[in-house]
């Protein structure tokens, strides 16, 4: 998998694509939402690698980090990597635990 579709399976997700959404609304269409390599260096995570990828809310003067992702490169697997407690979680487990679809801005 190559960087660029592993940033097409990023926004692909439900999450993402809401989130877009909400960002351009709640800004009049002066923000966006996007992902950016938070490291260009590749993660190796229980023996696979990933892309360090990151959900942001871009704007003319900021850009601020909502979530960051590690994206397998064999696989297309979709890790989130919790900045807060350094944790690795399934997709399911942080849908269950973040409830990522009830979020309004960056760490809510």
């Amino acid at each position: 998998m190559s960087r660029e579709q592993a940033v097409a399976t990023l926004m692909a997700l439900p999450e993402l694509q809401a989130w877009s959404k909400q960002i351009e609304k709640a800004s009049g269409g002066k923000a966006h939402g996007a992902i950016i390599e938070y490291d260009n260096q590749l993660r190796e995570h229980d023996g696979k690698r990933y892309y360090q990828l990151s959900f942001i809310e871009n704007s003319d003067d900021t850009a601020q980090r909502w979530e960051s992702f590690l994206v397998s490169l064999t696989d297309g697997d979709i890790l989130v990597d919790d900045d807060i407690d350094g944790t690795v979680l399934s997709l399911a487990q942080w849908r269950e635990t973040k409830k990522p679809l009830q979020r309004s801005g960056p760490g809510t």
